[in-house]
């Protein structure tokens, strides 16, 4: 299903379970590791960590993360999220000179550094054209197609149908100065630990979980683009 040679010499594949010790056998092979279905789950603050400490020796939050690039192994992004606006809310625009998949793509397979738009799939994942913030957006969840397959509400692209992955990559480097509502109900400001940071999506889990093949197929893709 991938192919990798950044992260580590090697390949996943789908084989029968007979069959097993006779891969481990074959000349070459150091180690055959079992594909699992992992669970994601995060919650905190920038309060917690005490986060504007560490932006008073950067510069302040409006240059706290400048020209850092977080890549997000995750459930996607929702690329229409203020968090990940150019400009920002204060009106400052991003700079990125950082060119995709320019070093090559993750398996071989030329794929979509910016994917969203499947409305065949599900008329609901409209296209977006990534910006100098949000600066890629890859899906790698081949073998989660593969094996467990797409729910009808999710999407068949980068686009995060359950938030996790958009929660986590803004809890990272989501802009600052952000007005939150919950329901309609405001919630102050929020902002990322990294404020001023790049971001690059990678969709590795779907609703059911993520396979740990599809997280080294999409960690081979970040090494390749350069993330920091």
């Amino acid at each position: 299903i991938h192919r990798y040679k950044a992260v580590f010499n090697g390949v996943s594949l789908v084989a029968m379970s007979d069959k097993v010790d006779a891969l481990a056998g074959l000349s070459g092979v150091t180690g055959i590791y079992l594909d699992e279905l992992q669970q994601p789950d995060t919650d905190t603050s920038t309060d917690f960590i005490d986060a504007d400490d560490i932006w008073d020796t950067l510069g302040g939050q409006e240059e706290a993360g400048e020209g850092v690039i977080v890549g997000i192994l995750d459930s996607g992004i929702w690329p229409e999220h203020p968090s990940v606006s150019d400009p920002d809310p204060e009106g400052d625009p991003y700079t990125s000179t950082v060119v995709l998949g320019s070093n090559g793509f993750s398996g071989g397979t030329p794929r979509s550094t910016c994917d969203f738009g499947n409305t065949t799939f599900n008329a609901n994942d409209v296209p977006f054209a990534c910006n100098n913030k949000l600066i890629g957006a890859y899906s790698f969840i081949d073998t989660y197609k593969a094996l467990t397959g797409l729910l009808p509400t999710e999407f068949d692209s980068a686009r995060d149908d359950n938030g996790h992955g958009t929660h986590t990559a803004t809890t990272a480097a989501g802009n600052g100065e952000v007005e939150a509502t919950l329901l309609g109900v405001p919630r102050g400001e929020v902002s990322g630990v990294a404020p001023r940071a790049h971001i690059i999506a990678y969709r590795v889990c779907g609703d059911l979980g993520c396979y740990n093949s599809d997280s080294v197929a999409a960690v081979e893709q970040a090494i390749l683009d350069g993330v920091d």
